[in-house]
């Protein structure tokens, strides 16, 4: 199928045009699909990142990469059909609302009512991971954190033996 066809059958579907830039690690976005339902969505969109600024938007479905259509392809091949051409991809993308296909779509960047701090993420209905946060974004916090340096803290006696009877 080629990507004039897809245009007539969808007059909604856009072409992004993304290529990589120097200073961002990658496109930024992340590719989403659901096991047992058909296609391959937009999950989070990096801010300032390339997929951002190619029109790319959150929910979005790939209807072809690089002008190959990707109806039949499992979700490795969409990731290799996206790294085939090195710095640039070019994704026809349609948005679900306007697909008639969201039945099947779900927000991957609902945020869970309740999690205790530094504990793991839990499973949605679906039984997919609900991360709501983009590696740039993980990557920038690390970076932000302080590192604790034990040398600096003063700690008293009694905490010190607490800390060897542990051992």
């Amino acid at each position: 199928m080629s990507t004039n066809s897809v245009y007539k059958n969808n007059p909604n579907a856009r072409l992004c045009h993304i290529m990589k830039w120097d200073h961002f690690d990658g496109y930024g976005f992340n590719l989403h699909a659901e096991k047992g339902k058909p296609g391959q969505y937009i999950g989070k969109v990096d801010e300032g990142s390339p997929a951002e600024a190619a029109g790319l938007r959150q929910g979005d479905r790939i209807l072809e990469v690089n002008g190959h259509s990707i109806a039949d392809k499992t979700h490795k091949q969409v990731v290799e059909a996206i790294k085939e051409l090195p710095n640039e991809t070019k994704l026809l993308v349609i948005d679900p609302h306007e697909d008639g296909q969201d039945a099947h779509i779900t927000d991957v960047t609902k945020i869970p009512e309740k999690q205790v701090n530094n504990s793991a993420p839990k499973e949605t209905e679906n039984g997919t991971l609900n991360l709501n946060m983009t590696a740039a974004e993980l990557r920038a916090k690390l970076k932000e954190r302080k590192k604790f340096d034990p040398k600096k803290e003063a700690i008293d006696f009694k905490k010190k033996f607490d800390i060897v009877q542990k051992l």
